[in-house]
């Protein structure tokens, strides 16, 4: 089977200027992507927000996800949030907005801190609810909400339908890189709703400790990682990840979905591929 995939948007940002929303969806069909996707990180991407009601329509895209981020204890917070309400009750484009979480009171995974996140949480939920949206709670390196761990145990402690995970396969190998990604799996599988990939190698000088590659490119495995996600029944989207990738975006794209699909392929034709010995893996340490 092939999942259906989206291109971030992350992918059309390099050092020489971004592209224009219209031109990144034109990129996604001619590739033969099935959905585009909008990150909400500065104010110039929240002013297009409206131009995702008439994707279908133009492009013959879907939406497959916006993506938010809030820090929830800034002073700023309490606006943060009422701009994502008004995006979850005006927006018909999608079905899924992505909610990441940072603090600055909080330290990283810092248990303490869910309270405060269940409190905001559930004021989204609740909103989000009424319109038939499903909050994704993402895992960001740096973040309070950083590993995938942490979104599982906000969803098991919300216990609503329209409140899942997402597993960002940058974020957990920049964090989390190890043979204990098929229990991580496991353990996100009853939550798990949407999936982004990229290549990637530790670095622990760059910015989140890992390089952004292009799909099959770099240190990361990706074979193994898509073939867990297969395992535990994820059908949904897939994302391709580009942010900090440089060069030409249509020609990254490409290589990335030509690598996706020939890992569908090798896992359809040959799944025992998949039977990693996870005891013994190669303990390298983080290269400088």
């Amino acid at each position: 089977m092939s999942w259906p995939v989206y291109a971030m948007d992350t992918g059309f940002y390099n050092r020489q200027g971004s592209y224009d929303f219209g031109v990144r969806c034109e990129i996604a069909k001619e590739l033969g992507f099935d959905a585009t996707y909008l990150t909400l990180w500065s104010d110039a991407a929240w002013a297009d927000v409206p131009k995702l009601e008439t994707v279908r329509e133009s492009y013959g895209l879907d939406v497959a996800a916006i993506y938010c981020q809030i820090d929830m204890t800034a002073a700023t917070v309490q606006q943060d949030v009422e701009r994502v309400l008004e995006l979850i009750a005006t927006t018909n484009a999608t079905r899924s907005i992505e909610i990441a979480l940072m603090s600055d009171r909080f330290s990283r995974s810092d248990p303490a801190g869910d309270a405060t996140a269940l409190a905001l949480l559930e004021s989204l939920a609740d909103a989000a609810s009424e319109g038939g949206i499903t909050l994704l709670l993402y895992p960001h390196a740096l973040f309070w909400l950083e590993r995938t761990s942490d979104a599982v145990r906000l969803c098991r402690a919300m216990d609503r339908p329209n409140v899942r995970a997402m597993f960002t396969a940058y974020h957990w190998y920049a964090v989390e890189a190890g043979p204990g990604l098929p229990e991580l799996l496991d353990d996100v599988a009853p939550f798990l709703g949407g999936v982004n990939v990229c290549g990637s190698s530790l670095r622990p000088e760059s910015f989140m400790g890992a390089t952004f590659e292009r799909l099959g490119e770099g240190e990361l495995d990706a074979f193994d990682v898509l073939n867990q996600v297969r395992r535990v029944g994820y059908r949904g989207y897939v994302g391709l990840q580009g942010y900090s990738v440089q060069g030409d975006p249509y020609s990254n794209l490409r290589r990335s979905l030509e690598m996706l699909r020939d890992i569908e392929r090798r896992i359809d034709a040959h799944p025992s591929w998949g039977d990693l010995n996870r005891s013994r893996p190669l303990n390298l340490p983080r290269r400088a």
